[in-house]
């Protein structure tokens, strides 16, 4: 393949995926965290604390900690932006026109690779340059590009590649080409905060060739920060200071050689996933990519299935029933029912998980209820990704729009489906919350009806899943870390929540509401 033709293919790759909705929408969500975590000093707070001193707002703290900070987003979303190529080339048609072509396995995967990488990291310089703007308004010295060009290309980048990797071999290697693989990366994403302690030890000062596994480079960059301080901790993110001690400027030389071959050595590694993906590439050939049947499924899915048999039959013979109700009650409630059951029945795992948590919630003691209810959120979550994004996904939404009550009942259909399913999965945590904390239940109602309302519109507007899926394990995330800010507790998990953040939650619903009736007008 000469250079040009390769170029062209290289530069369609990093279009396809420029040019979605979503790309827009994650932008502007890790925008809004970036300048959210950067906080007014006047409150009492500021992005990075040690020792009870803030830092100033310089252009070396801000590089750092909105790069920290869009690292933990970029390194989540950015998966979910990079792939879906496969299938985007399955439900277009050109898979076979691609699996003919004489370019080798390993040319049009690195040209993915690359398009994927360039792209993902044109999305951060995009950050970066916000960022600017934002020391502009709120900075506290000269505007110094080199410090954000640094942790641009050393400290963001290595966790760029590695999701556009990961990404390239998801859709490279048939088995997790769907769901299972967006779920096992959800996983990954956040074991590797499981050895972020590990890696910083006690109050750890040294840097050590073992952070070089830490591709998102948050323990190297902690680490480094703490000697270039001469500090044992410091807090990114937010947290109080006192205003009587002095404010402290970030000195240079920061990236000092140990810090910078770590950072290429984990640039490295974030290279390991193309390997296995060149070998399993599927080359759209029609028996690797179709689901495989039960008796070409391998013998672990049968002992899984065979196990789970006994608590899945009843359940899914219990569906059937509700979906037959919907089938006999008339009206917009019947068809309502039916979109319930619909959610149910094709995830009938995710549906256990969700029934199971919400029993549990019924007997854990209150301090332990927020965990319990964070599963079954988190599980309720990834079962309406889809819901409005199912009928063109499996080509029935034609169909769809030719039922009883058009495409208009159908969006606001859709975001009742999940709104009434995460009711009934969080009713036994909302009675107990009613008589102990009820603002905490007022915030988790309010949390569902801005979530389901933007699971539909976000399907809607992106066509898939997987846009609304990466913002919504994301702010579960932070949601689960008590940072005490009440905008971060959108669904009244760890207590922070205020009436003006549930109303704040409630009105953003009700407008999601409004553009799903409008966007049918427009299509």
């Amino acid at each position: 393949m000469n250079t040009s033709l390769y170029q062209a293919l290289v530069l369609n790759e990093w279009r396809l995926r420029s040019r979605r909705v979503s790309s827009l929408v994650i932008l502007l969500a890790v925008v809004a965290v970036s300048w959210l975590m950067v906080l007014d000093p006047s409150t009492g707070a500021a992005m990075m604390v040690t020792n009870k001193q803030r830092l100033a707002y310089d252009s070396q703290t801000l590089a750092f900690g909105t790069t920290l900070i869009a690292s933990l987003l970029f390194g989540l979303a950015g998966f979910y932006l990079a792939r879906g190529r496969s299938q985007e080339d399955l439900r277009c048609g050109t898979a076979g026109v691609l699996g003919a072509t004489p370019v080798a396995n390993a040319q049009l995967l690195g040209a993915r690779w690359l398009g994927a990488f360039g792209f993902l990291l044109s999305l951060g310089a995009a950050v970066m340059l916000t960022i600017w703007v934002l020391q502009g308004v709120r900075g506290e010295g000269p505007l110094q590009p080199l410090p954000y060009l640094q942790m641009l290309f050393l400290g963001l980048a290595p966790g760029l590649m590695l999701c556009a990797s990961l990404a390239v071999l998801a859709d490279a290697w048939a088995p997790l080409m769907g769901k299972r693989g967006d779920a096992l990366y959800w996983v990954l994403w956040i074991v590797q905060f499981a050895f972020v302690p590990a890696f910083l030890g006690e109050g750890a000062i040294r840097l050590s060739g073992w952070q070089v596994f830490d591709i998102n480079g948050v323990s190297p960059l902690l680490v480094s920060l703490g000697q270039l301080l001469d500090v044992r901790s410091v807090q990114v993110g937010g947290g109080p200071f006192d205003p009587t001690l002095p404010v402290l400027h970030m000195p240079e030389g920061l990236w000092s050689r140990e810090l910078v071959a770590l950072r290429l050595g984990a640039m490295l590694l974030a290279l390991l996933p193309l390997v296995p993906a060149v070998l399993a590439f599927h080359r759209y050939a029609p028996d690797r990519v179709k689901p495989r049947s039960a008796a070409q499924r391998g013998r672990v899915m049968q002992a899984l299935q065979w196990l789970s048999g006994p608590l899945l039959r009843p359940f899914t013979r219990a569906l059937g029933a509700l979906m037959f109700a919907g089938a006999r009650l008339p009206g917009v409630p019947g068809r309502w029912l039916a979109d319930v059951g619909l959610v149910l029945l094709s995830q009938p795992l995710l549906a256990l998980a969700m029934l199971g948590c919400a029993v549990a919630a019924v007997f854990v003691p209150v301090e332990v209820l927020p965990g319990v209810m964070a599963a079954a959120l988190g599980a309720w979550g990834v079962a309406v990704a889809d819901v409005s994004s199912r009928d063109l996904q499996s080509g029935t939404l034609a169909l769809a729009g030719a039922a009883p009550g058009g495409a208009l009942e159908r969006g606001l259909r859709q975001a009742g489906a999940a709104l009434g399913l995460g009711i009934i999965v969080a009713a036994p945590a909302l009675l107990r919350w009613l008589v102990v904390a009820p603002l905490q239940a007022v915030a988790c109602l309010a949390g569902l009806l801005c979530l389901s309302a933007a699971a539909a519109l976000l399907g809607r507007l992106t066509q898939g899943p997987r846009t609304f899926l990466a913002l919504f394990l994301f702010g579960l995330y932070l949601n689960l870390q008590n940072t005490g800010q009440a905008v971060l507790d959108m669904l009244g998990l760890s207590g922070a929540a205020q009436p003006a953040s549930a109303a704040a939650y409630t009105v953003a619903g009700v407008l999601a509401l409004v553009a799903l009736q409008v966007l049918p007008r427009r299509a």
